[in-house]
């Protein structure tokens, strides 16, 4: 009787531990996505060593702290793509001389 006793008080202890660590393995975090900023060409952004993110936005001139994750920005320009070619100033066709 007594066995019994102890066999079912460690059994039942084991599946309060196993409860409690899986538990705590579910709750692990999942890595924060990468904000719309990492890839703007108009960001300056900080990695540090505990993989935190420090962006800035150069857009305009300015430096501006980015405090959240962006999602959507209309000023966003992709920094893998070419620099668009544009004429700035009064453009006007020359005929060459003859």
């Amino acid at each position: 009787m007594m066995e019994l006793i102890f066999v079912t008080f460690v059994a039942l202890a084991w599946q309060t531990v196993r409860a409690r660590v899986s538990a705590c393995i579910r709750n692990v975090r999942a890595p924060r996505a990468v904000p719309l900023c990492g890839d703007c060409f108009h960001a300056h952004v900080q990695y540090a060593a505990n993989g935190q993110r420090a962006i800035s936005c150069t857009f305009g001139g300015g430096v501006r702290p980015v405090t959240l994750d962006v999602l959507y920005c209309t000023d966003y320009r992709d920094r893998n793509l070419p620099l668009r070619s544009s004429a700035i100033g009064f453009v006007r066709e020359i005929a060459p001389a003859e």
